[in-house]
């Protein structure tokens, strides 16, 4: 997967409009290239069109836009967020893993779950979501149903084999 195509599933994600993300990104005043310029909402635009190729110093502002890591925009799969987060516990000062064990004791304290970059307030538990689906599945087709079944088989295997 390319970067570009990140970009454009983050923007669809916050509900973005290219417009919008140009303007954020043009407010962080990035300074690209040999001049240390500032790029143009045209050029922004070019790069989404992948009309050119989007600059490297660009990158960690792209990142800033959508209140991400700079790796996610490369690649958001389960196994390359395990490795990071693998890295960072290998590699974080004591106040840096003081602050991790903080927050996520305060994210379990008030029921809150962190759901790739969007808090969900008094979400439900496994528990309660299982329940609901299972009362929804009754409203789905059989094809639907096989689908969510190889799907479910699937994720299984993954987890004997802790891939996933």
């Amino acid at each position: 997967m390319y970067i570009l195509d990140n970009i454009l599933f983050f923007l669809n994600k916050r509900n973005m409009t290219k417009k919008e993300f140009a303007q954020k990104l043009i407010n962080l005043e990035p300074r690209v290239g040999f001049n240390l310029e500032i790029p143009s909402e045209r050029t922004i635009y070019l790069y989404l069109q992948r009309k050119r190729e989007i600059k490297a110093d660009l990158i960690p502002f792209i990142a800033d836009v959508f209140n991400v890591t700079e790796q996610e925009l490369f690649d958001t799969s389960t196994k390359t967020r395990k490795k990071c987060f693998k890295y960072f516990l290998q590699n974080a000062s004591k106040d840096e893993l003081e602050y991790f064990n903080n927050f996520i004791n305060s994210q379990i304290q008030n029921n809150i779950n962190i759901n790739y970059g969007s808090v969900i307030m008094n979400s439900k538990n496994k528990d309660e979501k299982i329940e609901e689906f299972i009362e929804l599945l009754s409203y789905a087709p059989n094809d639907f149903i096989d689908k969510v079944l190889d799907r479910l088989e699937e994720y299984k295997r993954l987890d004997k084999e802790n891939i996933y």
